[in-house]
């Protein structure tokens, strides 16, 4: 109850601020999102003389607990005030990680001149979300050049008016390349280097009925833990909402063992950094994982996660289905047995590996190393132009 009335007290106080003209506005929907909207926001700072307004549904949301400055945050929650201001919002550009804008409740405002789409994941736009995803947009800030070739061949499947296309990149990839170019962050990682016989594994999956997590979790940790490697498990958020049941289980069984660590906090990359490969299915973080690191992925092929039937009717190949044989391998789930002597054959195969995401990394992606002032720049330039 506390929280609603916070929600509709920040969200008369957002709708009366002084700033009637809103340029820029964020709205973040949790803590899980901030990552990909923070470097973009702090590289405002260098560009933008204004004043930064920052919504979020989440209490615990570290720009709402410590706003940098000149950004104003304002809690609005998940429910009608969430629903009220964003659908009644004044602003020049209105910036969100959130597709399926018309499609549920959160509705365009009238009274916002640019909607702006910023990618949360490095996944394919066409396969993984549902159809229309980005229909209302007027922007999308693209990780690489198939975003822009899968948005424009679906503009003209459609006959769709041509939305801008920024040539962005993607801010998470370039902070993991960082903390992996980074002396200490090295160090760390030599600790937990593979030794002749043991791996540090990550199982970071997606969500879904189908999903590696939801199916075949207890029987891939209890293959590895009885290999003698460390596992750590770490499910993506809409699982614990929507399967929690499998996480208790999984914990029930395995909590004891000194080898098994469960960790849902996504918003941190040390189990990333310490892990010395991942086993994913069809996640976004699989992507981050190999390109950021340059440490291979182990892909259980559990049916392809489908939200839009119509994928099939573009010609691009979604990202996540091409680049799986050349940055980690691929093993069905009838022979999760095998895991061990796949771990063993990427451990020998690591250095190929590796030359593979690195040349893949530059083929497919936009400013590394510097996303987040690209992005910054193509926001200013786009709220300069809007009049209200």
């Amino acid at each position: 109850m506390k929280k609603y009335f916070r929600g509709i007290r920040d969200a008369l106080l957002f709708q009366t601020a002084a700033d009637a003209e809103k340029g820029i506005v964020f709205y973040c929907e949790g803590t899980a999102y901030a990552p990909y909207l923070r470097p973009v926001i702090d590289a405002l700072h260098k560009c933008y003389d204004g004043t930064i307004y920052y919504l979020t549904s989440d209490d615990n949301d570290q720009l709402l607990i410590q706003p940098p400055p000149r950004v104003c945050s304002y809690y609005i929650g998940k429910g009608d005030a969430r629903t009220f201001v964003l659908n009644n919002l004044t602003a020049k550009l209105v910036v969100m990680t959130m597709p399926d804008m018309n499609t549920f409740h959160i509705k365009r405002s009238s009274k916002a001149k640019h909607y702006a789409y910023l990618h949360h994941s490095l996944v394919s736009t066409h396969m993984v979300y549902r159809k229309g995803a980005f229909d209302c947009f007027d922007s999308i800030f693209c990780a690489g050049q198939y975003h822009i070739e899968e948005i424009r061949e679906w503009e003209k499947l459609h006959g769709f008016k041509a939305k801008k296309l920024v040539e962005h990149g993607y801010a998470p990839l370039d902070e993991l390349i960082d903390m992996a170019n980074n002396e200490n962050r090295k160090s760390t990682t030599n600790k937990n280097a593979a030794s002749e016989d043991r791996y540090d594994i990550l199982i970071a999956p997606s969500w879904g009925p189908q999903g590696l997590m939801e199916i075949h979790a207890e029987e891939i940790v209890g293959v590895l833990l009885n290999a003698g490697h460390v596992v750590h498990v770490r499910p993506h958020p809409r699982t614990r909402q929507l399967s929690g049941q499998v996480l208790d289980e999984l914990e029930r069984r395995f909590a004891g063992h000194p080898g098994f660590d469960m960790n849902e906090d996504t918003t941190n990359y040390e189990a990333l950094l310490q892990a010395n490969v991942m086993i994913s299915d069809w996640s976004g973080v699989a992507m981050e994982f190999a390109f950021g690191l340059e440490k291979p992925v182990l892909f259980i092929d559990v049916p392809r996660k489908v939200n839009n039937p119509e994928y099939k009717t573009l010609h691009a190949v979604p990202l996540e289905v091409s680049y799986r044989d050349q940055i980690g391998k691929v093993i069905s789930p009838d022979r999760l047995g095998e895991l061990p002597a796949a771990l063993e054959s990427l451990k020998q195969d690591s250095n190929t590996f590796r030359s593979n995401i690195r040349n893949l990394r530059e083929k497919y992606f936009f400013n590394i190393g510097n996303s987040a002032e690209q992005g910054a720049k193509a926001l200013v330039d786009i709220a300069s132009n809007q009049k209200i």
